[in-house]
């Protein structure tokens, strides 16, 4: 991200469904402001962003998503830490648990290039199973893909995942919007 690029605000809505949808340029009324920017704040670019570079873009072709979705995970997962391991046992830039590595046949969590195409290749099977649907797709990376399943396809209501899915929006339209 360039230095001088401000993460916007993020607002909410409900769909018919009540399913909620996010968005940085609210199209309807009934968006709501969700996350405000702070005031002022540039996010200059992590010292490991450039070297994991090369690895997010390839496994970003490789998963068929935006390069911009991969580095906001990554921003907001770990911080491009490779060596990250949170108190639950997530490990590396992408905080993948090693039960999902196992599901992927894949035990070096600890390359990051191993890692970095396991979480993307997790977080396009999520696409997939919700149906293209980011916000979800997000919930599930964060809090499993049952916490989703069991609300009826609703975000979960646990207050890192209601922080965490708007914060990896921001951080992705803030890359798109400095990759144009």
């Amino acid at each position: 991200m360039a230095s001088d690029q401000k993460a916007p605000d993020i607002y909410m809505t409900y769909s018919a469904l009540g399913v909620p949808q996010f968005s940085s340029h609210p199209t309807q009324k009934s968006y709501r402001l969700y996350l405000k920017s702070p005031a002022g704040k540039r996010t200059p670019p992590d010292r490991n962003e450039t070297t994991l570079a090369p690895l997010i873009q390839e496994a970003a072709y490789r998963h068929h998503m935006p390069t911009a979705l991969l580095k906001a995970v990554i921003a907001v997962e770990s911080g491009f830490n490779t060596r990250a391991v949170s108190a639950k046992g997530a490990l590396g830039a992408m905080q993948v648990m090693p039960a999902t590595g196992a599901r992927f046949g894949v035990r070096e969590l600890s390359d990051p290039a191993v890692n970095i195409d396991t979480g993307a290749r997790y977080l396009a099977l999520l696409l997939k199973r919700f149906q293209g649907n980011l916000p979800l797709a997000l919930a599930a990376y964060n809090a499993g893909e049952g916490a989703v399943e069991d609300r009826a396809h609703r975000l979960p209501p646990y207050r890192e995942t209601m922080l965490y899915v708007p914060a990896v929006l921001a951080k992705f339209h803030a890359y798109q919007d400095s990759e144009q």
